[in-house]
């Protein structure tokens, strides 16, 4: 694509000090450069690592979740035959608490996979201590608990969740009162501020300051480049819709902050090279600096927020391997679903029909020494750092 200046764009272009004559460049503009290259690769580290995970969730709901639907309602078919069992076969009250115990769990890990049907949230009924409605409610009674004492922790304000419920317009009210005690919250802590000493005013001045030079340092890159930019200004028409777009990006960069885009605009649509930066003064250049550090901080937030977003945790396992051996995983993962569903067929199956007591009884106890989580969530892990090297 050509520039406002008729020349191929230079995508490849980095934000860079470059002096003349084989001057040595200050400390600060050392540090510069080596915020905005960082801040370069932190962008498209990020960018490359969305698209990664967006690419292996893809495959991953292509090829395993539709298996792990089946393995749960199998793992459910499998509880309902050991019901049965208990049933037709003499067992001691001992023995039918152990399959009781045992189908409740196949039922809690299918449960985790799966909303159960009407028949099979009634059979769980019958046998778990607490319904399965019960079970949910309380663990939701829980899950806001934890919050409201996380919140009240780190921001002293205490959470009535009495008016919340799941529609929007719940949601909306409960938003809005956490919103309002939080403006009270921090209200409440000015008003208690302790006595400040000379050095901390003089600090807080100074920043104050800088957030000052900062914003007016952004307001006058912005107001420049909407000079040369402003699309009513140009009557070409190529080149208006060109300026339409970058004037949207600048729009955007000044909104948000931006500082590294809007010296790039700046470099690329003003001054065209990296020469004026060169000029800048010492404070000028430490003002500059600040912002730079501050998005390089926010973007390393963001890559580890990628890591750690719950959409991705079906992957998140994956996370540190290159993307071809993470193919490799997904379908030793499936191999491993497609084994433990023929596993549970085959013992519905046996049963079934089985009037052998020691059949079921040998496998509930061997399910009982592998612990309650024998199956892949837990187990995958370990299957791959020994069983599965490539």
């Amino acid at each position: 694509m050509l520039t406002l200046f008729g020349e191929e764009e230079d995508k490849s272009k980095s934000l860079k000090i470059v002096v003349k004559d084989k001057k040595i460049l200050s400390k600060n503009q050392q540090l510069f450069n080596r915020l905005t290259k960082r801040i370069e690769n932190l962008e498209k580290e990020n960018a490359n690592l969305n698209e990664k995970f967006s690419r292996l969730l893809s495959f991953h709901r292509k090829e395993i979740t539709p298996l792990e639907t089946k393995v749960a309602h199998a793992r459910i078919q499998l509880a309902m035959t050991l019901a049965k069992s208990t049933e037709k076969l003499k067992f001691t009250q001992k023995q039918i608490d152990r399959i009781v115990a045992e189908l409740r769990e196949q039922c809690n890990i299918a449960f985790q996979h799966i909303e159960p049907t009407p028949e099979q949230e009634a059979f769980y009924d019958k046998w778990a201590a607490v319904s399965y409605k019960d079970d949910m409610e309380s663990q939701m009674i829980d899950e806001k608990e934890m919050f409201a004492n996380y919140m009240n922790d780190t921001f002293g304000f205490d959470i009535d969740f009495d008016d919340f419920d799941e529609s929007p317009e719940g949601q909306a009210r409960f938003y809005a009162k956490m919103k309002d005690q939080f403006a009270k919250s921090q209200e409440f802590d000015q008003q208690k501020e302790p006595k400040k000493s000379k050095r901390q005013i003089n600090y807080e001045n100074k920043l104050k300051s800088e957030e000052a030079i900062k914003a007016r340092s952004l307001r006058s890159i912005f107001i420049a480049l909407a000079k040369v930019l402003h699309p009513d200004t140009e009557t070409n028409e190529s080149l208006k819709s060109e300026k339409e777009e970058v004037m949207k990006k600048v729009t955007s960069a000044y909104d948000q902050k931006d500082l590294t885009t809007l010296l790039r605009l700046e470099m690329e649509w003003i001054h065209k090279t990296n020469e004026h930066l060169e000029q800048m003064t010492d404070d000028k250049l430490g003002i500059y600096i600040s912002a730079l550090k501050q998005q390089v901080k926010e973007l390393e937030d963001e890559k580890y927020q990628i890591f750690n977003h719950p959409r991705n945790a079906d992957v998140s396992k994956y996370s540190n391997s290159p993307e071809n051996m993470a193919y490799k995983y997904i379908l030793k993962e499936k191999t491993t679903l497609q084994e433990i569903y023929s596993e549970l067929n085959r013992f519905s199956s046996t049963f079934e029909y089985s009037t052998s007591k020691k059949q079921i009884l040998d496998f509930v106890k061997n399910q009982s020494s592998k612990g309650s989580d024998l199956e892949l969530e837990n187990y995958f892990l370990e299957l791959l750092s020994e069983k599965w090297r490539f």
